[in-house]
């Protein structure tokens, strides 16, 4: 079955902060709630650090993987 391939986990995952980190293909966020997300951003556009963002994403181990990212 297909499903069973799949490396992520199910469901979505929102978080809303500012940047604290955004390379090519990583990212740290800190949430509203004082979390520091590390985030997998490969295919996603740049964000300048400190600007506030919301992040869609599904986890996969150790981090999560950016699905779309909207101001926050």
């Amino acid at each position: 079955m297909m499903d069973d391939l799949d490396r992520f986990e199910p469901g979505m995952h929102t978080f809303t902060g500012t940047v604290r980190v955004w390379t090519a293909g990583t990212a740290e966020i800190v949430t509203d709630s004082g979390l520091v997300m590390f985030l997998d951003t490969r295919g996603q556009s740049p964000v300048a650090v400190g600007e506030r963002v919301t992040v869609d994403a599904r986890k996969y181990r150790p981090c999560h993987f950016v699905t779309r990212v909207r101001p926050g």
